[in-house]
């Protein structure tokens, strides 16, 4: 029984790591969408990404002509910060 838990263990995080985070190449074509709402939903999913990459797509991304879109790509940059600086 032990050792059927153990692979199903093993095999639950293996299949997590095939499947785990959305790759950034998505948000960043979402960055781009005209709809302001997707552009804020992609900049609040980088912000969950958290990786090198997001923080490049959200620099580029800083000057959107949307005043929301700007304040959730400010809000995703601090969020990632503070996660840096408190791991």
């Amino acid at each position: 029984m032990k050792k059927l838990l153990l692979l199903f263990l093993v095999a639950s995080i293996m299949i997590g790591g095939c499947f785990g985070k959305p790759s950034e190449d998505k948000y960043a074509q979402e960055l781009k969408s005209p709809d302001p709402d997707v552009r804020i939903n992609a900049a609040n999913k980088l912000a969950e990404v958290a990786t090198s990459e997001a923080v490049r797509l959200l620099l580029i991304h800083k000057d959107d002509p949307d005043f929301r879109v700007k304040e959730a790509i400010k809000k995703a940059l601090a969020k990632i910060d503070k996660r840096t600086f408190l791991n």
